[in-house]
């Protein structure tokens, strides 16, 4: 993972917001992935490939006055997800 690239969802992958935070979906293999907080669901939800990873991670925080150790876990998500294959650098 590299904060100064852009990521994105793979296609066929889809993020539906639970009670819990959201569920992760790839169609094309059947992978789940939870997201257990709603912060960090609103944050993937909104992850769109267009700006760099840091600079998303830094406005998110700043937007919704989150400490700064609220980065790590942001980050540790995105990463866990492009080692599954569920999102890529666009």
């Amino acid at each position: 993972m590299n904060r100064l690239r852009c990521y994105q969802l793979v296609q066929n992958v889809a993020i539906r917001p639970e009670r819990f935070g959201a569920l992760v979906y790839n169609y094309d293999n059947r992978q789940l992935y939870f997201i257990h907080s709603h912060l960090v669901a609103d944050f993937m939800i909104g992850m769109a490939g267009t700006r760099p990873l840091g600079e998303a991670v830094e406005e998110f925080i700043a937007q919704r006055a989150l400490p700064a150790s609220a980065a790590d876990t942001l980050l540790h998500t995105v990463g866990r997800l492009e080692r599954m294959g569920m999102v890529k650098p666009g």
